[in-house]
C-alpha cells in the first residue's frame, strides 16, 4: 500500500473518524514505505480519543516493526493516547528492544509517570549495555525519595564509567540530602575499594554536619586517594575546633594529599594554619610553595596583619624569602614597600626580580614618594630598580626625576632610565633629550642620544645632525647610524666628512649611512675610500655602492 505523503493527509481529512483510524493501522500495519509509517502515526495523534479497543492494534505494530525510527513514533502514541496503560506495556517491553535509543526514550517516558512507583523498572535499566539509556535511569533514580536505591546506584560504582560518574553521584547526593544519609553511611565498611573511595566525595557534596567525624575517620585510612578525597569533604564542613586533624596531614607522605589538604586549609581560614604553612614555604618543591603561598593568601588578606612575613623575607631560605615577597605583592602591603625596596640590594637576582613584581602590584599604577625618594639611594641597584618601576608607571609628573639618572655614575642605572623614559611616550622627554645634547657631560650627551634615537620622530632625527661633530666616538657613529635612515636627507656633506674620521667604528657608520640614504653623489667619495687599510670598513664600503647602485663600478 503506497500514498504520496501529502495526498495521505488530504485523504484522511475526507473519512469519518472510525475509518481514518483504521486505514492509518493498515498503512502501519502493511505499507513498505517508512515515509508513510511516520505520516500514519502523526495522523493517529490527533484521534487521541480512539475506542481502547485500538490499543491492541498500536501494541502489535510496536511488537511486529523493530524498526527504531518507527519504534521512536509509536512510543510517543502509546504515552500520548493510552498514558498509564502505554507506559505498563512500554515498560514489559523494554529488554526486549535490541536498540539502545528506543530503550532510552522508555526510560524517559518511564519517567513521566510516578517515578516512586516505577523504581523496580529503573534499577533494571541500571545494567542497559547502552550509555545514554543508562544514564537516564540513574538520573530519574536521583529524583527518588526512597533509601532502597542508594543500594544499586552504589553498585555501579563499582564499574568506575566516567562517562556517567558525574550522574551517579548527583543521584546519590541529591538522594542523600532527603533524609537517606544512613543508607549511605551503611558502605563505610565496604571492602570494595572502588566504591569505598567515593564516600567521602559523595558525604561532601552532602554537607551534613553528621559526617564530619566519619570523614575525620577516613583521614586515618591507609589509601592515599581515600584520605585526599576526606580532607576535600571536609571543607565546608569541618569545624574550626578540628582543623588539627587536617592540619597534621601537611606531612603526609603522598604529594596529592598535600596539596589538597593546603588547599582546604586555605579556604577554612583559620589562623592555626598560617605557622605551619608558612613552614611550607621553605619547600623544595615549587607546586608546594606555591599551594602554600595562595593559601596564606587567603587566610592574611582577612587578617590585614603581616608582620610574620616581614621576618621571612629577612631570613636566610631563598625559597621562603622569594614566595613570602611574592604573597606581599598580591596582598598589597603598602606597609611593605621600604623592606621590598631594600631587597633590591639582594646579591639574588630572582629576588630582586619578585620584588619588583611585587612593588608593581602594590603601587597599582600610583607612584609612591618612597620610589622617587629611592632613586637618590646609594645603591645603584636599588636606583636602578626604582627607575624600571617609574618608568612602568610612566606618571608624566615623574619625568624630570628619571632625568636626573641619565648621567648617572653607573651604566645599568643609565640604560634603564633611558628605558623608562621611552615608555612615557610624552613630547616633554624629546624635548629634554634635545636640551641635553648641549650638556658637557659626555653621558649625558650619550643617553640623549639614545632617546632620540628611540622615539624615532622627524624633530629627533634632526637635532642630531649637530652630534656628528660631536667629539664623542659613540656620539658620532650613533647619530650617523639613525640619520642614514632619513631619505629625504637635504645634504650628505656631513656623512662624506665623517669618512677621513680616524676611529673605525664613525667611517663604518658614516658608510652604513650613506648606503642607507641612497644619494648617487656619494659614490665617488665611497670609491675613493676603497684603499682604507680596515678590511672590515673596506666590506661595509662595497656593500654601501651596490646597496646604491649593482652597476656602480662604471663610475670608475
Amino acid at each position: 500500500m503506497s500514498f504520496d505523503s501529502e495526498l495521505l493527509t488530504e485523504k484522511i481529512k475526507t473519512m469519518e473518524e472510525n475509518e481514518a483510524v483504521e486505514m492509518l493501522l493498515s498503512i502501519l500495519s502493511a505499507s513498505k514505505n517508512m515515509e508513510n509509517k511516520l505520516k500514519a502515526i502523526d495522523l493517529l495523534t490527533s484521534y487521541a480519543d480512539i475506542e481502547k479497543i485500538r490499543f491492541q492494534n498500536i501494541k502489535t505494530i510496536f511488537l511486529n516493526d523493530q524498526h527504531p525510527q518507527l519504534r521512536l513514533k509509536l512510543i510517543d502514541l502509546l504515552t500520548f493516547c493510552y498514558k498509564i496503560d502505554g507506559i505498563e506495556f512500554l515498560k514489559e517491553q523494554y529488554k526486549n528492544c535490541k536498540d539502545g535509543s528506543v530503550r532510552k526514550k522508555i526510560i524517559e517516558k518511564v519517567g513521566q509517570g510516578d517515578l516512586n512507583d516505577s523504581i523496580p523498572f529503573f534499577i533494571d535499566a541500571l545494567s542497559d549495555p547502552d550509555i545514554e539509556a543508562k544514564n537516564k535511569a540513574i538520573m530519574l533514580l536521583g529524583k527518588t525519595d526512597v533509601s532502597d536505591v542508594i543500594s544499586p546506584l552504589m553498585d555501579v560504582l563499582h564499574f568506575r564509567n566516567n562517562e556517567i560518574y558525574n550522574s551517579l553521584i548527583d543521584a546519590i547526593v541529591k538522594i542523600g540530602k532527603k533524609g537517606n544519609l544512613q543508607a549511605i553511611n551503611d558502605y563505610i565498611n565496604t571492602e570494595d575499594f572502588y566504591i569505598k573511595r567515593e564516600i567521602p566525595i559523595i558525604l561532601g557534596k552532602i554537607k551534613n554536619k553528621e559526617s564530619e567525624g566519619i570523614l575525620i575517620d577516613f583521614l586515618k585510612d591507609e589509601n592515599s586517594i581515600i584520605r585526599k578525597n576526606s580532607v576535600k569533604a571536609l571543607d565546608g564542613i569541618i569545624g574550626l575546633r578540628n582543623v588539627k586533624y587536617i592540619i597534621n596531614l601537611l606531612k603526609d607522605q603522598d604529594i596529592d594529599v598535600r596539596k589538597e589538604v593546603i588547599r582546604i586549609l586555605g579556604n577554612i581560614g583559620s589562623k592555626k594554619a598560617i605557622k605551619p604553612l608558612i613552614e611550607l614555604l621553605k619547600e623544595k618543591d615549587a607546586t608546594i610553595r606555591n599551594f602554600a603561598k595562595n593559601a596564606l593568601y587567603k587566610i592574611l588578606e582577612k587578617t590585614k596583619s603581616y608582620e610574620p612575613l616581614y621576618e621571612i623575607v629577612k631570613g636566610r631560605n631563598n625559597n621562603a624569602r622569594r614566595e613570602t615577597i611574592k604573597l606581599l605583592g598580591m596582598l598589597k602591603d603598602v606597609g611593605a614597600i621600604d623592606l621590598l625596596i631594600s631587597i633590591f640590594n639582594s646579591r639574588v637576582a630572582s629576588l630582586r626580580g619578585s620584588a619588583y613584581r611585587a612593588l608593581l602590584r602594590i603601587l597599582d599604577n600610583k607612584i609612591e614618594n618612597k620610589i622617587i625618594n629611592s632613586l637618590s639611594d646609594k645603591s645603584w641597584q636599588i636606583r636602578m630598580f626604582c627607575a624600571k618601576i617609574v618608568g612602568e608607571i610612566a606618571d608624566p609628573n615623574t619625568i624630570n626625576h628619571i632625568f636626573n639618572l641619565i648621567e648617572d655614575e653607573n651604566g645599568s642605572v643609565r640604560r634603564v632610565a633611558v628605558d623608562s623614559l621611552i615608555k612615557f611616550e610624552n613630547k616633554k622627554v624629546i624635548d629634554f633629550a634635545i636640551e641635553s645634547l648641549k650638556s658637557a657631560n659626555w653621558k649625558t650627551r650619550r643617553s640623549s642620544v639614545k632617546i632620540l634615537l628611540r622615539t624615532g620622530s622627524k624633530e629627533s632625527f634632526n637635532s642630531l645632525i649637530s652630534c656628528l661633530d660631536d667629539e664623542d666616538v659613540y656620539i658620532k657613529s650613533w647619530a650617523a647610524m639613525a640619520l642614514g635612515k632619513l631619505k629625504d636627507i637635504d645634504s650628505i656633506e656631513p656623512f662624506i666628512q665623517l669618512l677621513k674620521e680616524n676611529d673605525d667604528k664613525i667611517r663604518i657608520s658614516a658608510i652604513k649611512a650613506l648606503g642607507e640614504i641612497g644619494n648617487k653623489d656619494a659614490i665617488k667619495y665611497l670609491i675613493e675610500a676603497l684603499g682604507d687599510d680596515n678590511w672590515d670598513v673596506r666590506k661595509e664600503i662595497e656593500n654601501a655602492l651596490n646597496q646604491i647602485d649593482r652597476d656602480w663600478m662604471s663610475y670608475l
